[in-house]
């Protein structure tokens, strides 16, 4: 056993079977395929996302769009970063550089996965900023247009991602390059934490940092809207629509997913550093795979759960049906208006009828009275 070796969702991993292949003990044929078509199915749903938007700039006038481009993006790269790492899906077939240099970069880049874990950190804070601006324009409306302009979604943007990236550099710095090694074991895990139970410490306080302070937050945020909106009498009416409505039950379902695709991995991950489980296991890589899952979940949510997005869909991927679904709507919008029409017209008739019997009576009863 080489105890400096990782396949964990955020760091390093205690222990890992020495072999000559570069593929973890856990990574199969079926994994590598479950992986791969997450991928597939994560890059083309997101980048269909993504197509909405460059076809509809209108949508990004709302904050909880640019962050939900943000947000597609995220899974955009995180599914070419899966895809394109040894230790999922390419294994020995990919192609290890020999020079020192570019080796030491891919080592510290690639093969550390780093950068493929900070998007995913990088998604779960959107989606908690997601909650917070659901939260802000249900409990407090009056304040938010001035908290989630264009200017400082941005900005909240960029902040996220620099957050991220704080909370995942470190394996950029734990990694050395070896090259007396074979090609596909020239990366080695030089470990800052390495005994306990020092090493328990900092994973717990990375797992509350990178999960359980986003999903704890996204879960309070929607539980007080809910609790607000149902329990107080001075709730307005547009607040309990909003609560009701389509955007919010969408960006609500896709925290849920988040936390319920990433939590398990996270403490899997803090009970192996406190040694009370093994990683490089079956039970990890799916873990692992169910991180990355909720990546090809969103398009689904998106498109089930809100019209703008439905549309969006439906004229890129099938113009003519999308124009028949049109013209057929056009139809049926035609004909209710004609009915309505039809219907004011009639009860116009009535009322005209009605007010000449009313004044022919009143013309009768003046003649008796003359």
């Amino acid at each position: 056993m080489n105890c400096n070796s990782s396949t964990n969702a955020t760091t390093f991993t205690p222990c890992i079977p020495q072999s000559s292949s570069t593929a973890p003990a856990g990574i199969t044929p079926f994994t590598q395929i479950a992986y791969s078509i997450t991928a597939t199915v994560a890059f083309l749903g997101n980048m269909l996302v993504i197509s909405v938007f460059c076809r509809d700039r209108k949508l990004l006038k709302k904050s909880y769009n640019m962050l939900i481009l943000s947000l597609a993006i995220a899974d955009v790269l995180t599914a070419v970063s899966l895809i394109s790492n040894p230790a999922f899906v390419l294994g020995d077939s990919f192609p290890y550089p020999t020079n020192h240099v570019l080796g030491d970069i891919f080592c510290r880049v690639i093969w550390s996965r780093a950068f493929l874990f900070q998007l995913v950190v990088f998604s779960a804070y959107i989606c908690m900023a997601l909650a917070t601006e659901r939260w802000y324009a249900v409990i407090k409306p009056h304040k938010y247009s001035e908290t989630f302009n264009m200017k400082r979604t941005l900005v909240y943007i960029f902040l996220v991602w620099l957050w991220s990236v704080i909370l995942c550099c470190t394996s950029l710095f734990e990694v050395a390059y070896v090259p007396s090694n074979p090609p596909n074991r020239r990366c080695k895990w030089q470990l800052f934490w390495g005994k306990q139970p020092v090493r328990a410490i900092v994973a717990i306080i990375q797992v509350l940092l990178k999960m359980v302070l986003p999903s704890f937050t996204m879960l309070f945020l929607f539980i007080h809207m809910v609790y607000k909106t149902s329990k107080s009498t001075v709730a307005s009416v547009e607040s309990r629509a909003k609560m009701r409505g389509k955007m919010t039950r969408m960006i609500g379902t896709a925290c849920i997913i988040l936390i319920i695709c990433f939590a398990p991995s996270q403490t899997n991950y803090a009970l192996a550093m406190a040694g009370k489980v093994k990683l490089d296991t079956k039970l990890h890589h799916t873990l692992s795979l169910l991180v990355f899952i909720s990546s090809c979940l969103n398009p689904f949510i998106y498109g089930l759960s809100n019209k703008n997005y439905r549309l969006g869909f439906q004229k890129m991927l099938c113009p003519k049906c999308n124009a028949f679904i049109q013209g057929k709507r056009n139809i049926m919008s035609r004909r209710i208006h004609s009915e309505v029409g039809t219907k004011r017209s009639e009860v116009s008739n009535l009322e005209d009828h009605r007010s000449a019997v009313e004044e022919m009576e009143t013309g009768r009863e003046s003649n008796v009275i003359n």
